[in-house]
């Protein structure tokens, strides 16, 4: 794709700069998913979300953990590139995703769980459902816990975290993006790109064959396109133009069968053009980065909302839930997931010299 203008620089230029507005796409897309579940968990009362409203093939939430992913394939191959180490990728990116994770959980199990139960304290912390749903949900496997003894049964929706279903997704990303990387295949572009096609074909003409859920398929091959950008990023600019032509094909398209897969280059390109092309809210960075921890927080605070204020509207469940869930991201990132990152380059001893380090690469973004 081209910017289809002089002024269109590539992602290795705007990378070399280290001016984006991805932190603030993060943060619009974690409050989106708040906003898409406020639908779902307040109230009925007739209202709708606005994409489906507008007839978008996904709603808001579906639509913000597609760029998650995006993003997160960009940044994730980029950081195997930058480390070269597969023992610190893996300890960056465990330290990334499982503190603040467990934290929910935690919370949710004996904090959220004991106030909002129909069941006495004790028969509710007695039941082994309580301890199961840490442990099972930390396995990181498909088959997760959803429901607390007594939790929220009398709301339209009792599952104390929906939102966590993509984190499984998202480990395994980790382990692709490892495997290309051990392999050597980060390094040498065009056989990385050849294997990515064939793993996206298999992926949708022979699901079989690939060892993932189901459910995991759309999200995987939105991880796909943000490798293929770090691995392009010479090459892929960024402009006006294309991001306007990419927006109408998929508006002409919307009612046939290429609708899905231009929707997803479209908004795959959108999150590049956003981060790069848009003017760069760089005083946000100093506040840190609430965005995962929004994520994590926005469903059980919903759930709160609802059990506090039963006829709250949608709109008003999203504002509530919004406020409170930023709060808690920040408080999140500050007293734990920034803290946990500072770790990253540490190793026990006698590992420092197990694998040598490789020079990173000029350019390349290390979340």
């Amino acid at each position: 794709m081209s910017g289809g203008s002089m002024d269109a620089l590539r992602v290795s230029d705007y990378l070399s700069m280290r001016r984006d507005n991805f932190l603030l796409l993060r943060i619009v897309a974690a409050l989106a998913v708040i906003y898409g579940h406020s639908f779902a968990l307040a109230k009925p009362d007739g209202s709708q979300d606005v994409f489906i409203r507008l007839g978008w093939p996904m709603y808001s939430g579906d639509i913000a953990v597609a760029m998650f992913f995006v993003i997160s394939g960009f940044m994730v191959s980029g950081s195997f590139l930058a480390r070269g180490d597969m023992i610190d990728f893996a300890k960056a990116r465990l330290l990334r995703i499982v503190p603040a994770f467990a934290a929910v959980l935690l919370a949710s199990a004996f904090v959220i769980g004991p106030l909002a139960t129909e069941l006495s304290t004790g028969e509710y912390l007695r039941n082994p459902e309580v301890v199961g749903y840490v442990w099972k949900n930390l396995r990181f496997s498909s088959d997760m816990a959803w429901q607390l003894p007594g939790v929220f049964k009398d709301h339209v929706r009792d599952a104390v975290n929906g939102s966590i279903w993509t984190l499984p997704a998202e480990m395994r990303m980790y382990l692709l993006a490892a495997a290309l990387g051990v392999f050597g295949l980060l390094g040498r572009r065009w056989l990385a790109t050849a294997s990515l096609a064939l793993l996206a074909w298999l992926g949708i003409a022979h699901p079989e064959f690939i060892p993932l859920h189901q459910d995991w398929f759309r999200l995987a091959g939105y991880f796909l396109l943000g490798i293929l950008v770090q691995l392009h990023k010479d090459e892929l600019r960024i402009g006006h133009a294309a991001m306007a032509m990419l927006a109408l094909l998929v508006y002409l398209s919307m009612r046939t069968q290429s609708a899905p897969y231009l929707f997803a280059l479209a908004l795959a390109y959108f999150c590049f053009w956003f981060a790069y092309r848009t003017p760069a809210w760089t005083r946000l960075e100093r506040w840190g980065d609430p965005s995962y921890g929004i994520y994590l927080w926005g469903w059980p605070v919903q759930q709160l909302v609802v059990s506090a204020f039963p006829d709250a509207r949608p709109w008003h469940n999203f504002l509530m839930a919004a406020a409170v869930a930023v709060g808690l991201g920040y408080l999140s990132w500050w007293s734990l997931e920034r803290p946990a990152l500072k770790l990253k380059d540490w190793r026990p001893r006698f590992l420092r010299r197990s694998m040598p380090r490789q020079n990173p690469q000029r350019g390349v973004q290390s979340p």
